[in-house]
């Protein structure tokens, strides 16, 4: 087991600053509505939620693009919205954040994808999607090809963000492996095992430990499965290396070590889990941005696990800065 220190924690922020990263993935738009819980509905034994307020945040590869952005990297996000209230939502969300829209991709036949969270008392209490899913247009993937080609000029690393809504296909990841091995920077993709074939050749994934378990055919549930496991798709893709989320656990990476793969089991950093809501985009989100600042992969590790103990604090989608990650060191 290992712990990050403070000094190495700050070097690998500072080197974070002003790096550029491609994120390609589904857009969506995290809607939260905050109420208080007193009465029974005499229609049904359900709560009734009287809301108080409510919130839109980003989500999905919008919520990986935001966190690079508070950490003090520059995202370029590629993805698809819909010409809807929701889409210019997240556009205007994101240029808060200083994102631009120039790998924006309007799809009018598909709406943006908006999950909404009810809170009651402090508690999460039911979640409404609303989202069409399958691939996109012919027309839209080519337009996304088109982005990833212009963007990905002067990124010093890539992320997919794969929540398999359809952006993320056959053509367009093609594209992301071409670019990206062509420049010679890292690709990490946020898993979704119905995708498995696409991540061939990716310098790693980033999978918890319930997908891990689906993608590698295997358990995953103790150290010695998780490590098997983990090895056996290392292998079976020709990935570099692996990052593997494990909720209350940490988080286990499985690294390049010359001729081999090195293990390295990290524990939580989380004082308290108040909401895991988006823990994963941040993990994505530092580990490469570490990574492409030239930071060790054990030293990204570590920085991303600490990254994840602020967030998962939080109420909802949430990011951190590094400040916040060096106050908890």
């Amino acid at each position: 087991m290992t712990q990050l220190d403070k000094k190495t924690a700050e070097a690998a922020l500072a080197a974070i600053q002003g790096q550029k990263l491609l994120v390609l993935g589904d857009l969506m738009l995290d809607e939260y509505l905050f109420g208080e819980v007193n009465r029974i509905s005499p229609e049904a034994p359900v709560p009734i939620v009287r809301v108080a307020w409510e919130r839109w945040v980003l989500g999905g590869a919008a919520n990986v693009a935001s966190n690079l952005s508070a950490l003090g990297a520059v995202p370029l996000l590629v993805g698809t919205i819909g010409s809807d209230e929701a889409g210019a939502r997240v556009s205007c969300l994101l240029s808060n954040i200083g994102v631009g829209d120039e790998g924006l991709v309007k799809v009018s036949s598909r709406p943006t994808i908006i999950k909404t969270r009810v809170i009651g008392q402090h508690q999460q209490m039911l979640r409404i999607d609303r989202e069409e899913t399958g691939l996109v247009c012919h027309e839209a993937t080519e337009k996304l090809q088109s982005r990833i080609h212009k963007m990905i000029q002067g990124v010093s690393a890539v992320i997919v963000s794969d929540y398999a809504k359809g952006t993320v296909g056959q053509q367009v990841i093609d594209t992301v492996r071409e670019r990206a091995n062509s420049k010679g920077v890292p690709w990490v993709v946020d898993p979704k095992p119905a995708n498995k074939n696409l991540y061939i050749g990716a310098s790693a994934i980033t999978p918890n430990t319930k997908e891990l378990s689906k993608l590698a055919a295997r358990p995953a549930k103790s150290d010695d499965e998780m490590i098997e496991a983990s090895n056996a798709l290392v292998a079976e893709l020709g990935l570099a290396g692996l990052l593997v989320t494990r909720s209350e656990k940490g988080v286990a990476l499985i690294m390049p070590d010359g001729d081999r793969q090195s293990t390295w089991i990290i524990p939580t950093q989380a004082r308290e889990v108040f909401d895991v809501s988006g823990a994963g985009d941040t993990i994505i989100a530092a580990f490469t941005a570490a990574l492409a600042a030239g930071t060790s992969w054990l030293d990204a590790a570590m920085l991303a696990n600490s990254a994840a103990g602020v967030v998962v604090a939080k109420m909802g989608t949430a990011t951190t800065s590094p400040q916040e990650i060096l106050e908890r060191l």
